[in-house]
């Protein structure tokens, strides 16, 4: 039989539904939903929505969580004609209107539940309709949708907006298909794998390697809700369904090992790859989990970002990773036709030179929605983008990630790395999470290293003993470095702000603590001043 070439996600979807109608499309919250089922619902949606998309290329705003309605709307928004924006499902009203605004969509599609979503201001809200996903079931509406090309804008990704500036990557059919391409020549990703993801189908890995990629090869997903309250059901779920292939950042696997009991009741050696991307990826990490869940070689270092549609890298697979001194982990090489240099005092640099990591790829955005200025800074040369991210490549030629280029901390001349300190400080026994970031407070010194630690600590806990924890990270950090921090503050638990995915959001962790917000709402557990 010959293998289908598909143009765009929609194709995928109907040829699936045409070829094999009562397979599953995914697995969620214990029930199947085939691809027959799916696609009738897509059309519905369709005919549900055309009347909010006024011309081709229409936005339209989604804030569902992870399930059947998710992907009904998401897809159901393109067959219309319209390009849908995702955000999380938790996102407040202010951040909901915002990207509704930048974006000028016409129209947000919530869940029943978030009803009545307040409004923050009328003037900065004209024509957008309120849309609830429920109502669409008892569409009977009769409409001709447009045709989609593989050259249409798929959906539009918006970045976390930590640093106060979301902006809209624009994502082809062509783009995702061809890096879809990309990832399963990279990982070696077959139609014998089994996915299971808890990421939020609303952000690129999880929605593009972790639902688009299962569709595409027509291989078993089971999803789950993107909680980590619930991690040890992220376990469970690959143990019982022998699952192959999962995906999550650093800190989802730190979560699994946290809050995993008894891990020797549960078999993970179906895995064949524990992907680890999104966040600095830690040494300790991978060892522990591994011996942890009595694995090996299975956790796969990869970078990606959503300006390159989602992967750029990874480690082979079943390989032994790599570490460099400082205790990086390598990423690996460049996916099929992707090619990275490092930029360094505007020259491509050599092994060994740290610098900014630039990627040429026939799957790299054709831009951001509407913003020329941040367009201008993409592009490098214009086959280029700026990934704004620091690393370099050794002499076989693989990629290693030292921090973003706006977190890089400069010390008394000397550059820092916050996922060093982070690695560091993390080892101890009090610690849950820690964060660094670099404050200058205008004074002699310049800017100094702070740290922020999520502590283990309660109402029972004295000053003396925070005091006991505060000199313990301080000379952790000297053993590490051969320098004291600027300051440590040792903060309540989930006090560290987070992207969806468990991203730690440094700018906006300083901006808190610049405008005192962070003590204002009484995260601070010491020093009190």
């Amino acid at each position: 039989m010959t293998k289908p070439k598909f143009r765009t996600l929609l194709e995928v979807l109907a040829f699936r539904a045409s070829d094999s109608p009562r397979k599953p499309a995914f697995f969620f919250e214990g029930k199947s939903v085939t691809y027959s089922e799916l696609w009738r619902e897509i059309d519905r949606f369709a005919r549900f929505i055309s009347p909010k998309i006024a011309e081709p290329g229409e936005r339209v705003v989604l804030v569902l969580p992870n399930g059947r309605d998710f992907f009904v709307a998401f897809y159901g928004v393109q067959l219309a004609g319209g390009i849908p924006v995702p955000m999380y499902h938790t996102s407040g009203p202010e951040r909901i209107f915002s990207i509704s605004a930048l974006c000028g969509a016409g129209a947000v599609v919530i869940p029943a539940s978030r009803l009545p979503l307040p409004r923050m201001s009328n003037k900065r809200e004209p024509g957008i309709s309120i849309v609830e996903m429920e109502l669409y079931r008892s569409s009977t509406r009769k409409v001709d949708f447009p045709g989609i090309g593989p050259e249409n804008i798929a959906f539009i990704q918006y970045t976390s907006g930590s640093t106060g500036n979301p902006k809209g990557v624009q994502l082809k059919h062509v783009d995702l298909i061809t890096n879809m391409k990309q990832m399963i020549a990279g990982m070696e990703i077959s139609n014998r794998d089994i996915f299971v993801s808890w990421l939020p189908a609303s952000h690129d890995m999880g929605l593009i390697l972790m639902t688009m990629v299962p569709f595409y090869l027509g291989v078993k997903l089971f999803l789950l809700s993107p909680n980590l309250v619930n991690i040890r059901k992220w376990i469970e779920t690959i143990h019982r369904n022998r699952a192959t292939f999962t995906a999550a950042p650093d800190f989802g696997y730190r979560m699994a090992l946290l809050y995993t009991r008894n891990p020797e009741k549960f078999d993970l050696s179906s895995l064949r790859v524990a992907l680890n991307a999104a966040e600095p990826v830690r040494e300790r990490t991978i060892r522990a989990f591994e011996k942890t869940f009595r694995i090996e070689n299975r956790m796969m270092p990869a970078y990606g970002l959503a300006e390159a549609t989602v992967g750029v890298s990874s480690w082979p697979p079943r390989a032994p990773v790599k570490v460099d001194r400082r205790g990086f982990v390598s990423v690996g090489r460049g996916f099929p036709d992707v090619q990275i240099e490092i930029l360094q005092k505007r020259q491509f640099a050599g092994p060994g030179i740290t610098g900014e990591i630039l990627v040429k790829s026939p799957a790299n955005t054709c831009g951001y929605w509407n913003n020329e200025k941040e367009n201008t800074r993409l592009f490098w040369k214009k086959e280029y983008i700026r990934t704004g991210d620091m690393g370099y490549y050794d002499d076989d030629g693989d990629l290693y990630i030292v921090g973003r280029k706006k977190n890089i901390i400069i010390q008394g001349g000397q550059n820092i790395s916050p996922q060093e300190v982070e690695e560091s400080i993390d080892a101890l026994p009090f610690v849950r999470f820690s964060a660094a970031v670099g404050i200058d407070r205008n004074h002699w010194e310049g800017e100094q290293v702070y740290v922020f630690t999520e502590v283990r600590a309660n109402e029972s806990t004295t000053k003396t003993e925070l005091i006991t924890m505060s000199i313990a990270i301080v000379k952790k950090f000297e053993s590490r470095l051969g320098f004291r921090p600027g300051r440590v503050y040792l903060l309540k638990p989930r006090s560290i702000p987070r992207t969806p995915n468990g991203k730690i959001m440094h700018s906006r962790l300083k901006m808190q603590y610049m405008d005192g917000s962070l003590r204002r709402a009484n995260l601070i557990l010491f020093p009190s001043y």
